[in-house]
């Protein structure tokens, strides 16, 4: 993992319940489960994103060879852009 910040953030009780116990059954920090958790979200909606762009583009027309390995590229970057972070 990278450098990390500390941060202020108001969670309902409820919630902080469940992330204790998370942390409990994985035997880590709470810390670690937030980390872990925020990250896969980001990665999924990062993720549907790109989808999503992809589906607009098909629903035109076919894509050409050229922008097929331009959506190659862009996922190898956004895959470089997630190991950084983990």
């Amino acid at each position: 993992m990278g450098k990390t910040s500390r941060v202020c953030i108001t969670i309902q009780n409820s919630l902080l319940e469940e992330v204790k116990k998370l942390a409990k059954q994985e035997k880590t920090s709470v810390s670690g489960i937030i980390n872990k958790y925020l990250y896969q979200a980001i990665v999924e909606k990062r993720k549907k994103e790109a989808g999503m762009k992809v589906l607009e583009l098909v629903k035109e027309k076919p894509l050409t060879e050229e922008q097929v390995r331009e959506a190659i590229e862009e996922i190898r970057k956004m895959r470089k852009e997630f190991r950084k972070w983990w």
